[in-house]
């Protein structure tokens, strides 16, 4: 009979926050074993001990005996491979109906329904999450495009740019400062291959150092899109030429079938391997959460993973493959477009998202933003929190609570690194029903078609996130409602090999 993962009694946290409890304490749910265990659960926001650092993985293990779930440290290993296929910004409410394969694959195995996003739910945030296993207060990708804390007169930090990213190193001394999935199989002796559909910078950040560990990460942007182009033309050899970008990205995503399934998974296929999927973020995002285009777009994805399933089955890995599907978060409608800088400016705000002589704040946009004073003033960062707590467009401030009264903490959020901005906002949403009858609707500072899908916020629509697991021999045809993150993902994939995750 299934059971969770567990260590004994004592090896716990102590840590509490507001009046709940941390962590949670159940019976050993193993038939043959009564003893009470400590479930091995993430923490709370905000809870760094020791202990979290070194026990932060998903609780999926299927221990054959009493005896043995008991031996603390005890690992998986229960797989030789392990497939990740992830389908860019889907709502698990969206999959009925939609997606026979995923809702099927979801029925068949272990559904996290209490899965979530990371904030900001933005993608190279939830990419550089689900690659280190660790949050963005710790890997220090702490927005998708945000200025640098000792270099604000510099330019702007685009991390869907390879280039803004690699200028990281000389500018803040890392890229990502956390260790990589990537990193840590390397040291294990394992291998790693990405297939990456989004901007280049997000494949970038699936493995930023992908060419010191010898491993390979494809982009559906060609050779210049790579940290490892060396890998293709042998791809282009294999498969035809490089997709058109049209949206929906019908043939981006039949392509990366095709790279996953005549590639990836049947020469020399990688103890890993991540297929990220584009769609269908980018059809929310331009055509519309409830539109054609990303019915479409949704049913070409869930073509693909059923292709990618097929071909585990008929392969020679077929007893020994994990395989996990997730998405990085979801997205609501767009009701209002807010020109916040505009706003700020009539209010005598010199406020604007590039450093020049009539710029005294820079900010960035989206459903979420930060706002960072170029020069270092305690006193406009509490009149900019005043501000956007007395506006309805905004509907939570992030900040240091003794700067800005009534602000919450950055650090509730995880968003606590070097690098992050004094001043954080997030645009007002709420559960209203947008087009086609689905919940979730919010304004925002532009990026898409009014109307189109938005993310980055908090919404609970935006930070639901789909994640499954097929485990040989593990819990199957059931929903689990422990809370999950992205950060789970890496250590999980770890644990099934048989290694440990280490912060």
């Amino acid at each position: 009979m299934p059971s969770w993962k567990f260590v004994p009694p004592g090896n716990t946290c102590r840590h509490r926050l507001v009046t709940r409890s941390t962590h949670q304490f159940t019976p050993c749910k193993t038939d043959s074993c009564n003893e009470s265990m400590t479930l091995i659960r993430k923490p709370a926001l905000g809870c760094s001990c020791d202990f979290h650092a070194e026990r932060r993985q998903i609780v999926l293990w299927v221990g054959p005996t009493a005896e043995a779930h008991r031996a603390e440290g005890v690992r998986m290993g229960q797989v030789d491979k392990v497939v990740i296929v992830v389908f860019d910004g889907l709502r698990p409410d969206m999959i009925a109906g939609r997606m026979p394969v995923l809702q099927a694959f979801l029925g068949d195995n272990l559904w996290f329904r209490n899965a979530r996003s990371v904030f900001p739910s933005l993608t190279r945030v939830c990419t550089t999450s689900v690659s280190t296993g660790t949050w963005p207060g710790r890997h220090g990708i702490v927005t998708n495009q945000f200025h640098l804390n000792g270099d604000l007169g510099g330019p702007l930090v685009d991390t869907a740019r390879i280039d803004d990213l690699v200028k990281l190193t000389d500018r803040a001394g890392a890229i990502v400062t956390s260790d990589s999935l990537g990193q840590r199989l390397v040291v294990a002796g394992r291998s790693m291959m990405a297939i990456h559909c989004g901007s280049a910078g997000s494949g970038m950040l699936v493995n930023h150092a992908v060419r010191e560990n010898g491993q390979r990460t494809f982009s559906v942007h060609g050779a210049d899109a790579t940290l490892t182009p060396e890998i293709v033309p042998g791809i282009l050899a294999e498969c035809g030429p490089l997709p058109s970008h049209d949206v929906p990205r019908l043939d981006v995503v039949a392509y990366t079938g095709r790279v996953a399934t005549e590639v990836a998974l049947a020469q020399d296929q990688a103890d890993v391997t991540l297929v990220w999927l584009p769609e269908p973020d980018t059809s929310f995002h331009f055509c519309g959460i409830h539109s054609e285009g990303a019915d479409k777009a949704m049913r070409a994805a869930d073509t693909v993973f059923g292709e990618i399933l097929q071909t585990v089955a008929d392969g020679p890995f077929a007893s020994r493959t994990a395989v996990l599907a997730l998405s990085d978060h979801g997205q609501i409608a767009t009701s209002a477009n807010v020109d916040l800088a505009g706003l700020l400016r009539a209010d005598g705000f010199r406020a604007g998202g590039v450093p020049g002589d009539d710029t005294d704040i820079l900010l960035t946009g989206g459903n979420m933003g930060e706002m960072r004073p170029i020069t270092p003033d305690p006193e406009l960062i509490a009149d900019l929190g005043r501000w956007l707590m007395q506006r309805d467009e905004i509907g939570m401030v992030f900040a240091d609570p003794d700067t800005v009264e009534g602000a919450l903490p950055c650090a509730a959020v995880h968003q606590n690194h070097a690098r992050s901005a004094p001043l954080l906002y997030v645009m007002r949403s709420d559960q209203t029903l947008g087009p086609g009858g689905l919940p979730g609707i919010g304004v925002y500072t532009g990026g898409v078609p009014l109307g189109g899908g938005m993310h980055g916020g908090l919404n609970r629509f935006e930070m639901n996130t789909v994640l499954g697991i097929a485990v040989p021999g593990g819990r199957q045809r059931e929903t689990e409602d422990a809370p999950a993150s992205l950060i789970d993902v890496a250590p999980t994939v770890l644990d099934l090999l048989g290694f440990p995750f280490e912060c």
